[in-house]
C-alpha cells in the first residue's frame, strides 16, 4: 500500500477486494488468508486459529478494548445488478455483496489495526460464521469475548446518508422450533385424523396478533426498538391425499431491553395452551446495551466532538455479536462503516465518504480510551 494512499482510496480498494473473495459463513478461508496477509504487509503479526478467525493485540495495559468485524456474507438473494462479487461504482456508493456487512468494517479495521496509538491493549478481530447458526465451526466472536475485556465496539453498520452514528443497542434474537401433534387419515375422510397444520395455522394467527402489539419505543432521539416475532419456517404433511399427523413451525423472536429468552418461553406456553404440541428454544443472549454513563459512550460522543460531528444514536433492530461480548460482561456498541438497512438485500452499497468519516471517527474513540 502507497503511504500516500487516502482513506477513500484504501475503502474503495479495499472493499472491493474483499467483495470479490466470496465468503459465505463457514467457507471464509480464502478471506481469513487475505485479511492475515494484509496485517503481515502493514509490519503487524496476527494471530489464527483453525476456523479461521484472525486477531492482532495492540498496544497494553490493564484496560482492554475489542474492535470486531465479521468475515462472514450471507449468500446472494434475487434482484442484483450484475455480479454481487464484482464491485460497482456509483457516484458515493460502492455496490457488492457484503460491502456493508461487514466487508466495509473489515476494511476499516485494516485500515485503522497498524495506525492507532490506543493508550490500553486493543485486540483486533476478524471473526468467522456471524451470519450462520447450526455450522460446523461456532461464531468466531465467542473466542473472542472469552478473552475478557472491558469495551467492545461491532463494526457493524452503523452509517445513514448523513455519516455515522454510535450504536448504542442491538436486540437479541431468539428462535423456537414448536412441534404439533396430529392424528393421520385419508384426506377424503379428515374428520377420521387430527390435521396438525390446522394447529400450526392457529398458532401463526396467534404470533401475528402478538406482533401487533409490541409498541415502539424510542430510547433516545433517532434510537428506537421495537420487539418482534415472526414464523420464518413451515414445515408439514407427507402426501396431498394424508391428513398431516405432525408441523413444525420455526419462529424469530427479537428481544428487546428488558426481556429475556423466559419472556419468549412464557409467551410460547400461553399461545400453546391447549395444544399438542411441544417447542425447543435457542438463544445466544439478550439484548446488548451501552451503559448510559460508561466510559465507551462518554467517549464515543467526545469524539464525535473532537471530529467536528454530531453524536446522533441508533438502535440496531438486528441481532449483532454485540450480544455475545454483553454476555461475557463488556460494555459494547457498534459503530461501523456500513449503511444501516443495507444487511442481506440485493445491490447493497456502501457509501465511501460516510464510511471515511467512520473510520475516523473510530480512530478518534480508540485513541482516546483509557
Amino acid at each position: 500500500m502507497a503511504n500516500t494512499e487516502s482513506l477513500r482510496g484504501f475503502l474503495q480498494r479495499t472493499i472491493a477486494d474483499l467483495v470479490a473473495i466470496p465468503s459465505p459463513s463457514g467457507q471464509e478461508t480464502s478471506l481469513a488468508d487475505y485479511v492475515a496477509a494484509a496485517l503481515r504487509g502493514s509490519g503487524l503479526t496476527p494471530e489464527r486459529d483453525g476456523d479461521d478467525n484472525v486477531w492482532v493485540g495492540i498496544g497494553s495495559g490493564d484496560r482492554c478494548l475489542h474492535l470486531n468485524a465479521h468475515l462472514d456474507t450471507v449468500v446472494p438473494v434475487d434482484g442484483w445488478v450484475g455480479d454481487p462479487f464484482t464491485a460497482r461504482l456509483d457516484g458515493a456508493r460502492l455496490h457488492g455483496l457484503g460491502s456493508s456487512d461487514c466487508k466495509g468494517g473489515v476494511a476499516g479495521l485494516l485500515w485503522l489495526a497498524p495506525r492507532i496509538s490506543p493508550k490500553i491493549r486493543v485486540v483486533v478481530s476478524f471473526t468467522a460464521c456471524e451470519e450462520g447458526v447450526g455450522l460446523a465451526k461456532p461464531n468466531g466472536s465467542e473466542r473472542m469475548a472469552a478473552m475478557g475485556g472491558d469495551w467492545a465496539i461491532l463494526c457493524e453498520p452503523s452509517c445513514d446518508g448523513e455519516g455515522p452514528r454510535l450504536g448504542v443497542g442491538t436486540q437479541g434474537h431468539a428462535r423456537a422450533n414448536v412441534r404439533f401433534k396430529g392424528k393421520a387419515a385419508h384426506s377424503s375422510v379428515p374428520e377420521d385424523g387430527v390435521n396438525a397444520i390446522h394447529a400450526a395455522s392457529r398458532f401463526c394467527a396467534g404470533l401475528e396478533k402478538l406482533n401487533a402489539s409490541f409498541p415502539k419505543v424510542e430510547l433516545a432521539p433517532g434510537a428506537c426498538f421495537r420487539a418482534t416475532v415472526a414464523p420464518t419456517i413451515v414445515a408439514g404433511g407427507k402426501l396431498s391425499n394424508i391428513i398431516p399427523d405432525a408441523c413444525e413451525v420455526t419462529v424469530s423472536r427479537r428481544l428487546a431491553p428488558g426481556e429475556s429468552v423466559a419472556t419468549f418461553r412464557a409467551e410460547l406456553d400461553r399461545l400453546l395452551a391447549g395444544a399438542d404440541a411441544s417447542f425447543t428454544v435457542a438463544s445466544d443472549g439478550p439484548c446488548a446495551m451501552a451503559a448510559r454513563d460508561g466510559a465507551l459512550l462518554a467517549a464515543a460522543r467526545e469524539a464525535c466532538a473532537s471530529v467536528g460531528m454530531p453524536a446522533r444514536e441508533l438502535f440496531v433492530r438486528g441481532r449483532t455479536d454485540a450480544v455475545i461480548f454483553a454476555r461475557h460482561g463488556v460494555d459494547t456498541m457498534s459503530l461501523g462503516p456500513g449503511e444501516t438497512g443495507q444487511a442481506h438485500v440485493a445491490n447493497e452499497f456502501v457509501n465511501l465518504d460516510s464510511a471515511a468519516s467512520c473510520v475516523r471517527l473510530l480512530e478518534a474513540l480508540v485513541n482516546s480510551l483509557g
